[in-house]
């Protein structure tokens, strides 16, 4: 859920809020971010805060959410991704969001000890690992091509690996994920699918939402595992 949206990059904001964060979450917490350079520098100022409070951080750096609410989800840990949308945004699961704003709004972090200061792992291959567990759990083919509209997210580091381990071919659009400027709009992802010889089409969401659009039709999914099983069935 959006925790966090500002217009302008405000670091001391981002600190307040990983603050408020470790002082709800109070553990380890898996921590991502999207492609731009604002993204990383936010994530930097979120996690000053978040360690502050003696909480421990796994970041996992460049991935897309929606690989990151799956990795998260199986490892059992609540997670923090910075991400640029029309402005900075902080996507947060398995954390209160309820309680992050009062505490916010109260001011009542909790202070570590120099001592008790949170530690940060770095697990740079996360993206790689799920891939490798995905890969190895769905093995069926998918001909044909698919149009994806990756919306200058992450997303785009799924492919070729995806579209090689299942057989169909890739176009993309808007693929530039350090990009500021505005993606084109779903309605040219939509025009160009229907008049185009494609057998599906993916739109990758920024808020970690995955658009399925096959014969007409159009399903959404939070989960990348959630989509496989679909695509197995439908394709």
């Amino acid at each position: 859920m959006e925790v966090y949206y500002s217009q302008r990059f405000n670091p001391e904001e981002l600190a307040l809020l990983g603050r408020a964060i470790g002082t709800v979450s109070h553990g380890t917490i898996v921590v991502g971010r999207d492609g731009r350079a604002i993204s990383r520098y936010g994530k930097r100022a979120m996690v000053v805060g978040i360690v502050s409070t003696g909480s421990t951080i796994m970041d996992v750096r460049l991935i897309p959410l929606i690989a990151l609410k799956d990795f998260a989800h199986r490892k059992g840990l609540p997670l923090a991704y910075v991400y640029y949308y029309n402005g900075v945004r902080v996507y947060v699961s398995g954390i209160d969001v309820d309680e992050i704003e009062t505490i916010l709004e109260s001011r009542s972090f909790i202070e570590a000890h120099p001592n008790d200061i949170g530690a940060t792992v770095y697990y740079p291959n996360a993206l790689d690992d799920f891939l490798h567990e995905v890969f190895k759990h769905y093995n069926f083919k998918v001909e044909g091509k698919a149009l994806v509209d990756a919306m200058n997210t992450p997303a785009v580091l799924f492919f070729p690996r995806m579209s090689d381990h299942f057989g169909f071919e890739v176009e993309l659009m808007n693929d530039m994920m350090t990009s500021y400027l505005p993606p084109k709009p779903r309605e040219v992802f939509l025009h160009k699918l229907a008049k185009g010889d494609y057998t599906f089409g993916l739109r990758f969401r920024p808020e970690g939402v995955v658009e399925f659009h096959y014969k007409g039709e159009e399903k959404e999914f939070g989960s990348i595992w959630k989509l496989l099983d679909h695509m197995k069935g439908a394709l």
